[in-house]
């Protein structure tokens, strides 16, 4: 059923104060956790910093590590795929131009996504629990890759295309750290990641083709 227009900004509204509220409690809990370390700080501390009630804390976190950690990453759009699968320039480029614009549709906050890669580098812990939350991305993006590989070669050896795949996955995810932090530190449109990316691939030729 449509929804009506009169409903719509109100949808609207209540999306954009969820937003703001989560930023507002993961701004505070990394703050937190950069200054006392994270076994120092509580849920009641982070409710405290961000004026809202643990009630409401769990609600939208679970853990004390959810808000650290992050709302996970959304699955990229159908249109998105759609465009990655019908691409036809490098591999590793487009994947990473795919894993962008998923990146971005989601509206990531510079300043909380730099705190927590701060955060992950102090602690290792906490960050073996974000590869493992992840896990799957990887093992999805595996099988994207290999729906575009044996789309456009299906002759190829099923062993050899796997392989592909995952060294695929492996450079382009590597890459989009690396590009995604250079986002994070910068102050441009959002459409400068994809910049980055560009100048990121030229850079893996110049290491691979000395």
């Amino acid at each position: 059923m449509p929804t009506s227009t009169s409903d719509a900004p109100a949808t609207g509204l209540r999306e954009r104060n969820r937003i703001r509220r989560t930023r507002r409690v993961e701004h505070a809990a990394l703050t937190l956790a950069l200054e006392h370390g994270v076994d120092h700080v509580t849920v009641d501390m982070i409710c405290e910093a961000s004026d809202i009630s643990p009630r409401t804390y769990f609600n939208y976190f679970g853990t004390k590590e959810g808000a650290l950690l992050g709302q996970p990453a959304p699955d990229p759009d159908e249109s998105l795929v759609g465009d990655f699968l019908a691409a036809h320039g490098p591999i590793v480029e487009d994947l990473m131009v795919l894993m962008a614009r998923t990146f971005l549709a989601s509206s990531p906050d510079r300043e909380v996504f730099a705190m927590r890669r701060r955060l992950f580098a102090q602690e290792p812990e906490l960050h073996a629990l974000q590869v493992t939350r992840v896990a799957h991305k990887r093992q999805a993006t595996v099988a994207l890759v290999l729906r575009r590989l044996t789309e456009r070669c299906p002759d190829l050896d099923a062993a050899a295309a796997r392989d592909h795949a995952q060294l695929v996955m492996s450079v382009a995810m590597g890459a989009f750290l690396v590009v995604s932090l250079k986002w994070a530190e910068g102050s441009g449109e959002h459409s400068d990641i994809e910049t980055y990316i560009h100048a990121a691939i030229d850079q893996i030729r110049r290491i691979v083709t000395p």
